[in-house]
């Protein structure tokens, strides 16, 4: 028995990593035999006491997958053909995992089947000639992405109409590769996509004199346009004005640009040209706001895109984004994060400008001074809390008690270890009988303070059976809070 070792629950809760090179390449073109084979066979790879049970073998292997022994070692095979497994032994078997990148496939591939594609592949990259190996690579990619023959023919005629005919094979993979994942597998799916190439090539040349280069755009410059104009959603003319602010970079700083406008959701030319006219102003903001709260950036821009332009966008201005600094400030709000969530909550009582913050400071100061005069009746000596607030939000709004009348049933509450939750009690239980005035509360407070010293809880007389409470509890289900 081991010294140590793992325990069955932290094994269980152990991972098993997989390449994701595997679900891009590998998985699409495999069975789920196949699949399911690899992966079973990973795990056991990754897990110590797994190897050393009876596990280990491949009747146990194939049993718990449900699988004949043939099965098993017919995927093990299909796998090693592609490099990502080596059969070490056969008898008794013993399978060696490869790491995945850089895997080389050893299937063997009938020359005949590939007869004419080779031709013609040649004939295209007459520039140099064609290497078995090379050759071996492209029946792969074939084979692996489902990709048609002439499919990969156009592709390469493609590359050497831009590279030129002694272009490198990685290049033409790489193509062929990208576009195999956007599921450009077929003829047709190729011809398409070098229309949108073709229609994008005037537009791509106006970009590059606007950066002020005179080269031709390359493979990458061309996926990054198609980018911009399909995922992003910009106008040439967008483009082309954004292209105009560059200075130096060219195309990565183009690229840079148009992804950040898209994070801003800045779309129009109307819209990057107010950003970048209020840049100063944003940053400035961004400055006093952090010296405020009491933060420090060395980087500001992330500030200015995170949360100055946000705030502005929503149509807060400098001077009332200062008082809320000051005031997240004072409440010990020392972070961006903090005032976001200030911003938001008076964003959602559709309070942006610094009238209406003020008055509706005005107002809660207000309402404080009537709490204050609640909890002075109750004999509380104590702040106003945020649980006093909903509690006279409740009785004011909800249940239209006039002032005196909360006040008369403080005076009532003086006395008890609660007195605010007692207050709660004596007013919802005058909501119920309609009393909304002093006369009427006074007439009841009366009959309170007679049955005092029996029953605290006298101010709910009525009793209800099971019932009742039970079709209560159903009916409160119903109510659409």
């Amino acid at each position: 028995m081991a010294f140590c070792k793992f325990s069955s629950e932290f094994v269980s809760n152990k991972f098993t990593v997989i390449d994701n090179i595997f679900f891009e390449q590998y998985l699409p073109s495999a069975s789920s035999v196949q699949c399911k084979v690899y992966l079973y066979g990973l795990y056991l790879c990754s897990n110590a006491n797994a190897l050393t049970s009876s596990l280990a073998t491949l009747d146990s292997f194939a049993q718990n997958l449900g699988l004949t022994a043939d099965d098993v070692m017919e995927a093990f095979e299909y796998w090693q053909n592609l490099g990502l497994v080596q059969i070490v032994n056969s008898n008794p078997p013993e399978i060696q995992f490869m790491p995945i990148k850089g895997a080389v496939a050893k299937k063997k591939f009938k020359t005949d089947k590939y007869l004419q594609f080779n031709l013609q592949a040649q004939n295209i990259l007459n520039g140099r000639q064609i290497t078995p190996n090379e050759f071996a690579e492209y029946y792969t990619l074939i084979e692996t992405f489902h990709l048609a023959p002439e499919a990969l023919l156009m592709i390469m005629q493609y590359c050497t109409e831009n590279k030129g005919a002694n272009v490198g094979y990685s290049y033409i993979l790489t193509v062929a590769k990208n576009w195999a994942y956007e599921g450009v597998t077929t003829l047709t799916q190729v011809e398409q996509k070098l229309q949108e190439y073709n229609e994008a090539e005037t537009n791509l040349k106006q970009i590059m004199k606007a950066l002020g280069s005179i080269k031709k755009a390359n493979f990458e410059e061309r996926q990054q346009y198609l980018k911009w104009v399909q995922k992003l959603g910009f106008s040439q003319d967008v483009i082309l004005f954004v292209a105009s602010l560059v200075k130096k970079g060219g195309f990565i700083k183009l690229d840079a640009k148009l992804n950040k406008y898209a994070e801003l959701k800045l779309f129009s030319k109307r819209e990057i040209e107010e950003y970048e006219k209020n840049k100063d102003y944003l940053f400035n903001i961004a400055k006093n706001i952090s010296k405020t709260i009491g933060v420090y950036y060395e980087n500001l821009e992330i500030v200015v895109e995170s949360y100055i332009n946000p705030w502005v966008q929503r149509g807060y201005n400098e001077q009332t984004l200062d008082i809320i600094a000051k005031y997240c400030f004072k409440n010990s709000i020392r972070n961006l994060e903090g005032m976001n969530g200030i911003v938001n909550k008076l964003y959602d009582q559709g309070l942006l400008s610094l009238e209406s913050i003020a008055q509706f400071i005005a107002k809660t100061k207000l309402q404080d001074e009537n709490i204050k005069k609640i909890l002075e009746k109750a004999k509380l000596l104590r702040n106003v809390t945020t649980w006093d607030r909903d509690f006279y939000r409740t009785w004011t709004y909800s249940w239209n008690m006039p002032q005196d009348v909360i006040e008369y049933a403080a005076s009532l509450a003086f006395d008890k270890a609660q007195p605010m939750q007692y207050v709660n009690k004596i007013l919802g239980s005058w909501f119920e009988q309609k009393i909304n005035t002093l006369e009427q509360a006074k007439l009841a407070g009366e009959i309170f303070k007679s049955q005092l010293g029996k029953n605290d809880e006298a101010i709910h007389s009525r009793k209800y059976t099971k019932e009742e409470i039970d079709s209560i509890i159903k009916d409160i289900d119903e109510i659409e809070i």
